[in-house]
């Protein structure tokens, strides 16, 4: 082993990052990011940072006690063999599940090592996985919500036009359908043909409603329908897949590469969304993006910009990263947006620069 990148330390912290205002989803209600924050150190001094994420103060106190628990098999471990340590730790979590908080405990002692791996190399992630592209076209996230009324979505839609977004992402799947129908026509009116609009319905419907949304939706020239149904329901996404005019999109639910290949093999989307929890961090992120690859799927990141921009562009199936920028308040320095893309530099790891000050006010 390589003394320089063994793992000496796991440190955690719980920070949980108020939201201005709750945000409202055909799913639940969002009223502040509560967050798994997780510090790998290495014997030469490398520190990689990333974090997990759970809606709910309870559910992350118990994804910290994974990650304090599994921190145990990472002491000693080498940070730049990250698939020796992975198959390590979902070894370890076998007997509970290695679905659900164990992946996301995974995720994070897996995507700090790629931090670290990056750094110890004095590259980018995005290249040191192959380097496809430096910036990754974005998609505006972070409003046009369920909770808006019509005008509110108007006018931050006209927002974020104006910052020069050139793709927004907009909510779905109130109690009334005709009234779905009049906000994406009120956003589309709002930022005009040259902006793409996506609508999330948070898998609010079952497969008549999402075929029959779809059909209505299609006058306003959706880009994607996200996860209209529940994410389990494979053959009704095949099936409207192949029957809807509008392109579908799924995935951010699924875990690991292996439920991501049952999609793809049954054509059940035309995007897939891999989810960089869900999948166990960056190693079987990659190896997800590669099997859709296989069979000439797309993919485009969910959430973790700070993180998945860099998957995003090494991945040359990827399109889209999701701009939310939830974890900013205790970012030192914002990805840099320019033409409506992330842009990444050659800052080495992820390029994370945690201000330490924020950390300490927003930690519980």
């Amino acid at each position: 082993m390589g003394t320089g990148t063994e793992i000496v330390a796991v440190e955690t912290d719980f920070l949980t990052i108020p939201l201005p205002r709750p945000l409202v989803t055909a799913a639940f209600p969002i009223p502040a990011i509560d967050t798994a924050l997780v510090r790998v150190r290495t014997r030469a001094g490398h520190e990689g940072v990333a974090w997990s994420f759970a809606f709910g103060r309870g559910r992350v106190a118990a994804l910290l006690q994974l990650v304090d628990d599994l921190a145990e098999l990472a002491q000693g471990a080498d940070a730049a063999m990250p698939e020796a340590l992975w198959a390590r730790m979902t070894g370890a979590v076998g007997f509970v599940g290695r679905r659900g908080l164990a992946a996301l405990a995974v995720s994070a002692i897996d995507t700090a090592c790629w931090d670290i791996l990056g750094k110890a190399a004095g590259l980018p992630v995005y290249k040191l996985l192959g380097g496809h592209r430096d910036r990754v076209e974005t998609y505006a996230s972070q409003g046009l919500w369920l909770d808006r009324s019509r005008e509110e979505l108007v006018d931050e839609a006209h927002g974020l036009a104006e910052a020069g977004f050139r793709a927004v992402k907009m909510r779905a799947g109130l109690p009334d359908p005709d009234e779905d129908v009049a906000r994406v026509a009120a956003v589309r009116e709002a930022v005009g043909p040259g902006v793409k609009v996506m609508i999330d319905a948070n898998q609010a419907w079952d497969l008549k409603e999402t075929l029959r949304m779809a059909e209505r939706f299609e006058q306003y020239d959706p880009y994607w329908l996200e996860e209209p149904m529940p994410h389990t329901r494979v053959d009704d996404y095949a099936h409207a897949a192949a029957t809807m005019r509008v392109p579908l999109c799924t995935g951010e639910s699924n875990y690991f590469k292996d439920e991501l290949l049952t999609l793809a093999r049954r054509r059940a989307a035309d995007y897939l969304m891999p989810d960089l929890m869900r999948m166990g961090g960056v190693t079987e992120w990659m190896k997800a993006a590669r099997i859709c690859e296989g069979f000439d799927v797309a993919v485009t990141p969910h959430l973790f910009m700070e993180h998945s921009a860099h998957l995003a562009c090494a991945a040359p199936n990827a399109v889209w990263q999701e701009y939310q920028p939830w974890w900013q308040p205790v970012v030192a320095e914002p990805p840099a947006f320019e033409d409506g893309c992330l842009v990444l530099g050659d800052r080495p790891g992820f390029g994370i620069v945690l201000d330490d000050e924020a950390v300490a006010h927003h930690r519980v």
